[in-house]
């Protein structure tokens, strides 16, 4: 028994609900599909997304935005079955056998413990994308796409929720941290605090396709609120100690505080950022990604 939940925010499920229900029709078990439509400004989409209730589907209206992860622990306390498989909206099947892979890889393992997170892992059109979304392809090109061999050899600090199957019993004290409400860190914090418990996270090449490419401009946005959520946790003192060790971002931060350079950078930050995007948006660069992002966490730092 299968539950498959979405939470949906201004993106149109359908083909990828479509194919999904096409799969499940296929499986031995009995399934459902939740789409659990976290206040959508976007009309349109939500008429679209409300028409595919009925039978295995479910749609769910949330009226006011319950942010990335309230809404996450909202479909599983909704969920009929305890498995459970979480995925995001701009997903896009990959292989027509991915659900049965999943099941067939539970059959393969029946000593596994009633608490896991299995990772399925995510993957991007071979095609360039407009050059107004070519940031976040090139970035989720060559930092996200890692094969199960790879994944597997620091399974924690390659974590997302973008495609998971784990069970109900995994969630019970601990759900996404719903302090967290803004882009950036709720998975990275939950992947830690499972490894902490000692729950296992194992990865497998079962991937969706991330088809929900952001504009330069939102990807740019969405960074500076990862970063924020990130200086938060930080004087907060809410990182656990492994994580510290595994961010790029925080090794070069902490190395440029030992050496006396976090007030240059915030200054260069205050100076070039605007340089910085524009640079970025006409040429992608994630060497010039990773500073700005640490110039920005440094300014922060200093503000």
């Amino acid at each position: 028994m299968l539950s498959i939940l979405i939470p949906s925010f201004n993106v149109d499920v359908t083909t990828l609900v479509g194919h999904l229900l096409e799969q499940g029709l296929q499986l031995s078990v009995p399934f459902e599909i939740v789409v659990m439509d976290d206040a959508s400004t976007d009309m349109e989409v939500r008429r679209r997304n409300e028409l595919l209730s009925g039978g295995e589907v479910r749609y769910v209206q949330q009226t006011v935005n319950q942010g990335r992860s309230k809404i996450r622990n909202l479909l599983v306390s909704s969920a009929k079955y305890e498995n459970l498989l979480l995925m995001d909206c701009d997903a896009g099947v990959a292989s027509d056998q991915y659900l049965s892979n999943y099941l067939t890889w539970l059959k393969e393992h029946p000593d596994l413990s009633s608490k896991y997170v299995i990772s399925g892992g995510l993957c991007y059109r071979a095609e360039k994308p407009s050059k107004d979304r070519l940031l976040r392809w090139k970035y989720g090109v060559e930092r996200e796409v890692r094969s199960a061999e790879e994944r597997n050899r620091r399974p924690y600090r390659s974590f997302t929720p973008f495609n998971i199957l784990t069970t109900k019993d995994t969630f019970v004290d601990n759900g996404f941290d719903e302090s967290l409400t803004t882009y950036g860190y709720e998975d990275t914090l939950w992947g830690y605090q499972l490894q902490q418990k000692q729950i296992p996270m194992i990865h497998i090449d079962n991937p969706l396709y991330h088809d929900g490419l952001d504009t330069n401009n939102d990807f740019l946005r969405k960074t500076r609120q990862a970063v924020e959520n990130l200086y938060r946790l930080m004087q907060e003192d809410r990182l656990p100690e492994e994580f510290k060790q595994d961010s790029r971002l925080l090794c070069a931060y902490d190395n440029f505080h030992w050496k006396g350079f976090l007030p240059i950078c915030s200054t260069y930050y205050k100076m070039l950022h605007k340089a910085m995007e524009k640079s970025l948006k006409l040429s992608p660069s994630l060497h010039l990604f990773d500073t700005y992002k640490l110039f920005y966490l440094a300014y922060l730092s200093r503000s």
